[in-house]
């Protein structure tokens, strides 16, 4: 019988240097356990009241989250039966990990705001902004792969956004067309995807290597200084990844402020979330801002995966 490899030593050596021995056992069980299905309810096309009705009527039994009115944890039935309900078949709800809903959220969005979200396929995080800001305002969304870009159409369809116009084209240009331009930016970063790996699943982890993570690096820092440019002056940028390694994490941050010392700032993410830590205020023999601290990452804990989460704003130099 062929041994399933386990997760990399290296990538279990970096949990252990970010995670306290204690809170360490807790997420190496959350990567060989099933989270629960989470959803929210897409307020573009059906109400809370509503939902919560059709809820009762096909005897779906959810859980709240507290922090999010929107969100809810599937109790039953499972996903499979969820999907071939009209809620789901008509883009009534959204299903989507509980994680992958605070960097939107955190935006703290307006239906004037300006948005651009860059990386932005499948769409998840583009539609839900959508839906915060009640279909007004405008987003711009970009996305390179071609294949992801039409994903991300399908998708803004699907949900019923009006708001949002969809660009098949490379974020790290983005600048230039539309320097200083929004409100508010959305960069939720190509990354490793560590939050994701599973143990009973060698795909999800089989390519990771530290030269992966230097690499995805690399990227994200040209990323969120394309992002950091399409900002107006006083705007709110949000970066975000479903990785733990601090090189895709505070350090694309601590470079974002190394790189416009005067006019950036790491402000305090006001969501209550129940799993997180402070962003790390060093690694690896390098000291970060100390501003940095208030990042936050989230720590998967069974229902949420493991995500960063930043947000910065661009002060009036």
């Amino acid at each position: 019988k062929k041994r399933t490899p386990g997760l990399p030593e290296s990538f279990l050596n970096k949990l252990s240097r970010i995670f306290s021995p204690n809170m360490l056992g807790r997420v190496l069980k959350t990567l060989e356990s099933k989270n629960p299905t989470t959803f929210r309810i897409n307020s573009l096309k059906i109400s809370r009241s509503q939902a919560l009705q059709e809820f009762k009527r096909l005897n779906i039994v959810t859980r709240n989250v507290e922090w999010f009115q929107d969100a809810f944890v599937l109790i039953r039935p499972d996903l499979n039966e969820l999907s071939k309900t009209e809620l789901y078949i008509k883009g009534r709800i959204y299903v989507q990990n509980l994680s992958s809903m605070v960097p939107p959220l955190a935006l703290s969005l307006k239906e004037s705001d300006s948005v651009l979200d860059l990386t932005a396929a499948p769409g998840s995080k583009t539609t839900q902004m959508a839906a915060l800001m009640h279909n007004a305002g405008e987003i711009i969304a970009f996305e390179k792969d071609s294949v992801r870009y039409q994903k991300l159409l399908a998708n803004l369809r699907y949900q019923g956004v009006l708001n949002t116009e969809a660009h098949n084209i490379d974020s790290l240009g983005a600048w230039r067309d539309y320097f200083e331009r929004f409100d508010k930016v959305l960069l939720d970063a190509p990354c490793t995807a560590e939050g994701r790996f599973h143990t009973a699943r060698p795909k999800t982890y089989r390519y990771w290597n530290q030269v992966k993570v230097k690499n995805m690096a690399k990227k994200q820092k040209g990323l969120i200084r394309a992002a950091f440019s399409c900002l107006k002056p006083g705007g709110l940028l949000v970066y975000s990844t479903c990785t733990f390694s601090p090189e895709e994490n505070e350090s694309v941050v601590n470079y974002l402020l190394k790189k416009f010392p005067d006019c950036c700032f790491v402000e305090p993410i006001k969501i209550n979330l129940k799993s997180t830590m402070p962003g790390l205020t060093s690694w690896s023999g390098v000291s970060f801002n100390p501003s940095l601290k208030n990042c936050i990452r989230i720590i998967p804990d069974g229902i949420m995966e493991g995500f960063f989460v930043a947000l910065i704003r661009k002060t009036d130099s």
